[in-house]
């Protein structure tokens, strides 16, 4: 899979607002031609990691457990197996159930993790 590259003014910036490139420079390009960025200015570039959805199914067992118990005391303490593979069969398939969910409603992620930030200065 081919990188991909965004930018900001600012490494700290919270919320990164331009649009995605194949390079570092076409993001240096962008942020001249169409920002006012010029020589001696600086800017961050970061590669663009999609946002992956995944299910930890042993939060939700936890919070099955103590829904379980508020309602039937200690009769429901420790009744769900913690076996590491059977968490691990478990995530997998939530994770796909909620992936389908998202994807047959139109809520798919449409943002992403910016990582590998580093400061440039343009010429």
């Amino acid at each position: 899979m081919e990188k991909e590259y965004t930018w900001s003014y600012s490494e700290n910036d919270e919320l990164w607002q331009h649009d995605t490139f194949d390079s570092i420079e076409d993001c240096i390009a962008d942020a001249k031609e169409n920002y006012g960025i010029g020589a001696d200015d600086t800017i961050a570039v970061g590669i663009v990691e999609p946002y992956v959805v995944s299910v930890d199914a042993e939060t939700i067992l936890e919070n099955l457990e103590e829904n379980a118990y508020e309602e039937c005391g200690d009769a429901a303490e420790s009744w769900i197996d913690y076996k590491k593979e059977l968490i691990d069969q478990l995530s997998n398939r939530l994770t796909e159930c909620v992936n389908q969910w998202l994807k047959e409603t139109g809520n798919e992620p449409h943002f992403y993790k910016i990582v590998g930030v580093k400061t440039i200065t343009v010429e």
